[in-house]
């Protein structure tokens, strides 16, 4: 693996960055951007939404770009574009800009996202690829202990609507990282791909593209609705503090970093499938935990149970990819599952959001997305029994 090691750490990089502090941020900086802008739950589930919605855009502009132009010139690009529409939203008031900009900020993290992912499952040799992508996603986990730990600090100094000083930070630790991430993805030009002239419809009529498909549905949905409300729930549900929000956020990031490299292994052993079971079993928990109102102990469980089992989805779906279907046709089919995938994570906020406002509450939503992550699990263990043949 030494010798991927710079491409490792570049895309590493680029995860913590378009992903970790360009979405999974935001649940940090949520509780006090609606206070500051006076917004409903629905309103900031919009703007949660809205970056979804955006992402989902940029997922079809994705497979044509990376096939088109160089990875290296790609991410450079879609981070800058990034940090820029992240920067702008400290401007305005209003929430309906403020989820037009981050519309834009989505749309950017996809095809920065994309092109690292299917550039990785091209260059990494298939008997390490597991681990090497757990690494990887494992930047999303470092995203969230930064801004777990930032949010909080900034609020200490800032009276002001201090979600706006710490958001333009995170925006600018994008800039820093399109540039310190080029020397590792250029070392391995050579792997670029032309473009494959194959039509996508083909690929719905293929089971196994379902069998991926419907378990990164499940994810996506469940997913986006924990990262966008945790710290709020926890903060409202449990009474804590701002900066015991901050712990919880920064525990979750801290066991995270872990959960791609861990059911990596687990994977390249024993299939992706048999780790999925154990991955869904541990997102059940982790969701059903918020539905208990008991001791506020029991954030630190949910925390944990999330945070082993979240960021080695995205690595483990990618490794299904590329053991069902050809590696040469890896980008392309990464985006259609991705499309599907970023459809159900566009709902989750908003209508969490809705439900929160009619019932004053996110017990019954967590109760729903742990329910859909137990049909998860049942799935996996149903797949896991049959046998795979990979298709060209």
């Amino acid at each position: 693996m030494r010798e991927y090691s710079k491409v490792i750490i570049s895309s590493f990089l680029v995860i913590l960055a378009c992903l970790g502090l360009g979405r999974f941020a935001f649940g940090m900086i949520l509780p006090n951007m609606q206070e500051s802008l006076a917004l409903s739950t629905t309103q900031v589930g919009f703007i949660g939404t809205a970056n979804f919605i955006g992402y989902f855009a940029g997922i079809f502009f994705a497979n044509h770009l990376y096939t088109k132009y160089s990875t290296y010139k790609l991410v450079f690009i879609t981070l800058v574009l990034q940090a820029v529409s992240m920067a702008l939203m400290v401007v305005f008031n209003n929430y309906l800009i403020i989820s037009f900009l981050y519309t834009f900020s989505g749309f950017f993290s996809a095809i920065a996202n994309i092109a690292i992912m299917a550039h990785m499952a091209n260059v990494i040799p298939k008997n390490i690829r597991g681990k090497a992508l757990g690494i990887v996603v494992g930047g999303n986990g470092l995203a969230i202990i930064i801004s777990g730990q930032i949010t909080p600090f900034v609020e200490q100094f800032v009276d002001n609507a201090p979600w706006r000083t710490a958001w333009l930070i995170f925006s600018i630790v994008l800039i820093f990282i399109a540039f310190f991430s080029q020397p590792g993805i250029k070392k391995h030009t050579k792997h670029e791909l032309p473009e494959i002239k194959v039509s996508s419809k083909k690929y719905f009529f293929i089971p196994s593209f379902w069998k991926i498909s419907s378990l990164y549905m499940i994810f996506g949905f469940t997913n986006s609705i924990y990262v966008t409300y945790a710290v709020k729930t926890v903060i409202t549900q449990y009474h804590i503090t701002s900066s015991l929000s901050g712990d919880f956020w920064a525990l979750l990031g801290f066991t995270s970093i872990f959960s791609g490299f861990l059911f990596g292994i687990v994977a390249d052993k024993f299939g992706a499938y048999k780790a999925l079971i154990f991955v869904f079993i541990l997102q059940t928990l982790a969701h059903f935990t918020l539905t208990i109102n008991v001791d506020s102990y029991i954030i630190w469980f949910s925390a944990v149970m999330l945070g082993i089992s979240v960021w080695c989805i995205p690595s483990l779906i990618i490794l299904l990819t590329s053991i069902h279907f050809d590696v040469k046709r890896a980008a392309q089919i990464i985006s259609l599952v991705t499309i599907l995938f970023a459809l159900c994570q566009a709902f989750g906020p908003v209508v969490a959001g809705y439900l929160h406002d009619i019932t004053g509450s996110f017990s019954l939503i967590f109760l729903l997305t742990s329910l859909m992550a137990l049909t998860a699990t049942i799935l996996s263990i149903i797949f896991s029994r049959q046998k795979i043949k990979q298709i060209h």
